[in-house]
């Protein structure tokens, strides 16, 4: 029988416990790499005494050579045969005289490692199902939260791989039909009695809304004033006016130094589209949810409002983005704001041509559009170019632009840049520290 291991090998002399000896006569060189690695599987090295079977295991001196850093005993010395032994053997360091230390090796360090990822390979989906039981586990509300405050469900955020692969899109005769079934769904929609104020609200004014919408705007409300938890209370404003597409975030960003996030932000807009996502608009075949939204265009105007009279309230520095369309609405901004006690109300104004809106408007509406057909985002919505277009004014160029000049006395400070070329940056044209200079 053959013994590959000092634990399982019978004493060969009296009072022999198995551990390893030293050489007890000239005749016996081999013993102690016998010892340390059991018998080869060469009988005939293993007897010979030869300086092959001794250099095997052994150094010059017949004792065992300790195991490499792997773990796995040097097989490979001067003088070994090339034959490794049948199983390796570990003999940690300082105890290569200690039987009961030689046990199984550990695993190499390389080899740890493949196993990992081996292991992480095998159970990747539980990676994400941990982190989609810990987003789950979020308060409804909170911003990495897969649900709205009132337990409606997020979009799902968009791959970035999705976001930048091309399409082809829709053709310029595609897109022009798609625009006139956009404008047509709309007015059959209002003629039908489904913009948003006319389903949900109470009383002729729109200014009452029904519980189940009521709670809905709690939560939408609730949501932007979380956001705006580290804005100041400062009772500082800035008004930015501007047609659409004239580029106000960046001007106010980049240009005007305002920074933005030492205010809240009130955009009519943003609510469309927060109802938008929210799958709370009507839904008109072969629209999408944001050619939808101007369906809830007063509901929006009320939201934005209902946020403006809170952060008042408090004083919280505000930012109201509009278009200005209106001078009596800009001037009832100004107004409310003065009578809340702010003491700094800056004016900014962006200012376009009416085609170059046009032309912005159209291609965000279309990029909108062709990432909707990608199944991306909500879509884009769409600002029908009559409606900007109605907005022309013979001496200003824009009605918008007229209405501010009728506010700039009221302003602390008042800018006006100039946005119309692509690709260069906004021009400061006018301020009230260049006419006081």
């Amino acid at each position: 029988m053959e013994f590959r291991n000092v634990r399982d090998r019978p004493p060969d002399r009296p009072g022999d416990s198995g551990r390893p000896a030293a050489d007890t006569g000239p005749g016996r060189p081999g013993d102690a790499a016998h010892a340390s690695y059991g018998r080869s599987d060469r009988p005939e090295q293993a007897a010979s005494g030869s300086p092959a079977a001794a250099g095997a295991g052994s150094d010059v001196t017949g004792l065992a050579r300790p195991a490499d850093r792997t773990g796995v005993a040097d097989r490979s010395g001067p003088g070994s045969s090339g034959h490794l032994a049948d199983g390796p053997v570990h003999v940690p360091d300082g105890a290569a005289h200690r039987p009961e230390a030689l046990t199984r090796p550990p695993v190499r360090p390389d080899r740890q490692k493949w196993l990992e990822r081996l292991e992480r390979a095998e159970n990747r989906t539980g990676v994400r199902d941990e982190l989609r039981d810990r987003l789950n586990q979020l308060e409804p509300g909170h911003p990495s939260s897969p649900w709205h405050e009132d337990g409606t469900p997020r979009p799902p955020a968009p791959k970035l791989s999705d976001l930048e692969r091309t399409s082809p899109g829709l053709s310029d005769a595609d897109y022009k039909a798609h625009v006139e079934e956009v404008v047509d769904g709309l007015e059959n929609a209002r003629a039908a009695g489904l913009t948003t104020e006319v389903l949900h609200a109470l009383g002729p004014d729109h200014q009452e809304w029904k519980i189940e919408r009521a709670r809905i705007h709690k939560s939408v409300l609730d949501e932007k004033w979380a956001g705006a938890a580290d804005v100041p209370c400062e009772r500082q404003a800035v008004i930015a006016g501007g047609l659409g597409g004239a580029g106000k975030t960046t001007v106010l960003e980049k240009f005007a130094q305002v920074d933005r996030s030492a205010y809240l932000t009130i955009d009519p807009d943003e609510f469309k589209k927060d109802l938008a996502e929210r799958r709370l608009l009507p839904e008109i075949p072969g629209l999408s949810p944001m050619e939808s939204s101007s369906l809830a265009h007063e509901e929006s105007s009320y939201l934005a409002k209902q946020l403006a009279m809170r952060a008042s309230a408090e004083g919280k520095n505000i930012i109201w983005d509009i278009t200005m369309s209106s001078p009596e609405s800009a001037s009832r901004r100004v107004s409310e704001l003065r009578d809340a006690g702010y003491t700094k109300v800056n004016g900014i104004f962006v200012d376009i041509p009416i085609e170059v809106s046009v032309a912005r408007s159209e291609a965000r509406h279309r990029r909108g559009c062709d990432l909707y057909q990608a199944d991306q985002g909500i879509g884009g919505r769409l600002v029908p170019p009559a409606v900007i277009r109605a907005q022309n004014d013979a001496e200003y160029g824009s009605i918008n632009r007229r209405a501010f000049e009728t506010l700039k006395d009221r302003f602390d400070q008042w800018s006006v840049y100039d946005n119309s070329k692509d690709g260069r940056d906004p021009v400061l044209i006018e301020s009230s520290s260049q006419e006081r200079r």
